[in-house]
């Protein structure tokens, strides 16, 4: 059974718990409110999937503290910052540090509705992303350090004998390790497997 994607509200404002909870109740989401960060980092389940919208000043750690903290532990739930005072410095780092937007108090609710559409889209492709990721990375695991020596040859280009001169072994040893690489990788092709380089070098990198 699919987890039920939630909205995060770490605001002790009643009227942002009334807009944020009716426009969860609009779109069949889970919703939970924490008045501060401490609440939210204490009770949330890892993985659970959702978004964040959080004030910027908080008491204790503040809403950009709790985004720091989020990226540090790998945590890749999208935030969205409210506040009545969100100075113009505090909104340009949370943006560079990957928050969805920054609405300005008192929110539009067809503006926050539009956020947290946008929000829930790149969770979603975030998660998508990752689980690619993962199941390359199980892949290539299963490799043995010495078809991994010839796998890194191979996405650099080199041909088989190239190979073969450059590890010290026989051209027929060099093509039984190619095709272990390509059995235990699940790919038929040079370009498959360079392609799955790509993919596992650009992680994170469209976050």
């Amino acid at each position: 059974m699919p987890e039920t994607t939630t909205l995060f509200l770490i605001d002790p404002d009643p009227l942002a718990r009334r807009i944020v909870g009716r426009i969860a109740d609009q779109m069949n989401l889970d919703f939970r409110n924490y008045t501060s960060a401490e609440d939210f980092v204490e009770a949330y389940t890892r993985r659970t999937p959702g978004c964040i919208i959080a004030e910027f000043r908080l008491l204790g750690i503040s809403g950009i503290e709790l985004q720091n903290r989020l990226v540090d532990e790998g945590i890749s739930l999208p935030i969205i910052f409210v506040s009545a005072h969100a100075e113009i410095a505090f909104a340009v780092r949370a943006m560079k540090q990957g928050a969805i937007t920054v609405l300005e108090k008192p929110v539009s609710e067809q503006a926050l509705w539009d956020s947290i559409q946008h929000a829930l889209a790149h969770a979603k492709r975030v998660r998508r992303m990752d689980a690619k990721h993962a199941a390359i990375g199980m892949r290539l695991a299963k490799l043995t350090s010495k078809e991994r020596d010839v796998f890194d040859l191979l996405v650099q280009g080199h041909p088989n004998k190239a190979i073969a001169n450059r590890l010290d072994l026989s051209i027929r040893t060099v093509e039984a390790r190619r095709h272990h690489i390509f059995r235990k990788t699940g790919t038929k092709s040079i370009a498959q497997l360079v392609r799955m380089v790509v993919e596992t070098e650009r992680r994170g990198g469209d976050r």
